[in-house]
């Protein structure tokens, strides 16, 4: 017997450390991108204040230990390894629970339900990992009510800690009520009414904190939508953890009263679980899984990391039909100087193939900040740095960097030193918020920086409002502020031409031409030439428009509306 339960332990050991290597690897290989993407919508700051104000919050310690946790997924392979470590432990308490009220069965296999669940909603960009910290802590919790014989003990434990647990880990808290009412249901029926108690204080407690304001909807205090970006819609996908989670503890109660199972049943009940389980995995991995999100997620690492060339050979191997996708690339063409010269090499749409309509979210605002910031307009980058930490509960830290940046170049010290404060609490950016230090009130260090000072010549001192004349109005001021910030000229001149607005283009060039912000004609500049002055030989001359750009022109000339399918080539 003794031998028997020996062996019976360490498959169960082996078993959950193979779940553990088998959870790292699959994170590691296909949700890296994820993890740096994660990173930079958290933020932990080592400070007190900071602190005691999420901890004041329901839910603030799931989501304290979540920040906490996610500064660390800058470094690789920590991001996997950390949710491993998270969700084996789910997965090992659930195990435990299911033991404990069907300990005739081996259900450790639908254990690992909820966690394969909890593991493809982290993909999701709109899910918070204090969700499933939350989890964890509900099911610690339910393990140690489980332990409790006595009637009266565990109402009073079950009512306490379903408040502790809201104030502590948010909307969990009904799934923790919710899991006590059904386990009553089955084990102690007759006194089933006395646990309605813990649900009528989790529901006021969110009502309470509903007419404090601290969300505006009650589903944000009472379900898992709560630990979704808050702005947006979670959709019913984000309910599958718990319903899963009260569908193996029903089955367990169902069949908690066995007291023997044969063989042959315990192996086909094994094989159903790893169906049910590989069923699962796979409809999770083709619904939750969004291929578009983890691409642009890789893009926007290479982004963040300034590493142009990665991004444009990860461009060359992906299907370019994503203005996501496409603004990422432009700005490391505009980044390496080549927009102008290449443009025409790469697939382009239409004017939302340079910069997207803002649609108000968060990751949109980003991208549109850096969009912004490679064209010199500083303003609008700046805007949407801000916007972008105003859509979510929480800071942005590349954001605050573009912040602290961009006051800089403006010469709003204090603003530029409140958000260096912020950042100089964080563990992985502190050094480079105190770097920045030496240009408050330092105009002249701001100017002889060769990026902060490129970038200030850029403002344009017009009493001008942003846009009023147009967007590209804006760039020209720029320009002609600012010649030598080449990037400027080169979105022009692409705007120009993806609005097929061949007379806008042509008065650009004959303005800028042989002057210090367009001194020679790049190759794709060259082929809109060919779309007003392609019978001008003068011209052709006087652009010094090479003889491969005039014979691929001459290729079209022929065709009806030469003009037109001649710049439907070249977007491709």
């Amino acid at each position: 017997m003794k031998n028997r339960f020996e062996k019976v332990r360490y498959i169960y050991i082996v078993g959950w450390i193979v779940v553990f290597i088998t959870l790292f690897l699959y994170m590691q290989i296909k949700e890296r991108y994820s993890f740096y993407f994660t990173e930079q919508w958290n933020i932990f700051l080592y400070d007190w204040p900071f602190v005691k104000s999420v901890l004041w919050q329901p839910g603030g310690l799931a989501r304290l230990i979540a920040d906490f946790l996610i500064q660390f997924f800058i470094i690789p392979y920590l991001g996997a390894l950390i949710s491993a470590i998270l969700f084996t432990a789910t997965g090992i308490v659930t195990s435990i629970i299911l033991k404990r009220l069907a300990p005739a069965l081996h259900l450790s296999v639908l254990s690992l339900l909820p966690v394969i669940s909890l593991l493809f909603l982290q993909f999701n960009i709109n899910y918070q990992l204090s969700g499933t910290i939350a989890f964890l802590m509900f099911l610690c919790a339910f393990v140690f009510y489980l332990k409790i014989q006595s009637l009266v003990p565990r109402i009073i434990y079950t009512a306490c800690f379903s408040l502790l647990l809201y104030w502590l880990a948010g909307p969990v808290a009904s799934l923790f009520v919710a899991a006590i009412l059904l386990t009553e249901l089955f084990v102690n029926f007759r006194s089933f009414y006395f646990f309605l108690l813990p649900a009528a204080l989790v529901y006021l407690s969110a009502v309470v904190s509903l007419r404090l304001g601290v969300a505006g909807e009650l589903k944000y205090l009472l379900l898992p939508d709560g630990y979704f970006t808050w702005k947006l819609q979670a959709g019913n996908v984000i309910y599958q953890p718990w319903l899963l989670m009260l569908a193996v503890l029903l089955l367990a109660l169902l069949f908690g009263q066995i007291k023997q199972v044969k063989k042959n049943i315990q192996v086909a009940a094994l094989v159903i679980q790893f169906v049910v389980f590989g069923w699962l995995a796979v409809f999770n991995s083709s619904f939750m899984i969004d291929s578009r999100h983890e691409i642009f997620k890789e893009l926007d690492y290479y982004m963040r990391q300034e590493n142009w060339d990665k991004l444009l050979e990860r461009c060359r191997e992906i299907d370019m039909n994503n203005y996501l996708y496409q603004n990422c690339r432009n700005v490391a063409l505009a980044e390496k100087g080549l927009l102008a010269e290449n443009l025409f090499d790469y697939k382009q749409q239409d004017l939302r193939s340079i910069y997207l309509n803002w649609d108000k979210t968060p990751y949109v605002s980003v991208l549109l900040s850096d969009v912004y910031f490679s064209m010199g307009h500083i303003a609008l980058a700046q805007r949407m740095a801000f916007e972008s930490n105003e859509s979510v509960n929480n800071y942005n830290p590349r954001m605050l960097k573009r912040l602290i940046q961009t006051n800089l170049i403006y010469g709003a010290y204090p603003v530029a030193k409140k958000y260096i404060a912020i950042l100089e609490k964080t563990k992985y950016y502190a050094d480079w918020a105190q770097a920045q230090k030496q240009f408050l009130e330092n105009d002249e260090a701001v100017e002889s920086d060769p990026f902060l000072g490129s970038k200030r010549k850029c403002i344009f001192p017009e009493n001008v409002l942003s846009g009023k004349n147009g967007f590209d109005s804006d760039l020209k001021h720029i320009i002609d502020h600012n010649p030598t910030h080449q990037a400027s000229i080169q979105y022009l001149g692409a705007i120009y031409l993806l609005l097929r607005d061949i007379e806008g283009f042509k008065t650009m060039v004959e303005k800028y031409y042989n002057t210090p912000a367009l001194p020679a004609l790049p190759k794709g500049f060259q082929e809109g030439v060919m779309l007003f002055a392609a019978n001008d030989t003068t011209a052709l001359k006087y652009y010094a428009i090479s003889d491969q750009v005039i014979q691929g022109f001459e290729a079209y000339k022929n065709k009806r509306n030469s003009q037109n399918v001649y710049l439907n080539f070249l977007l491709k």
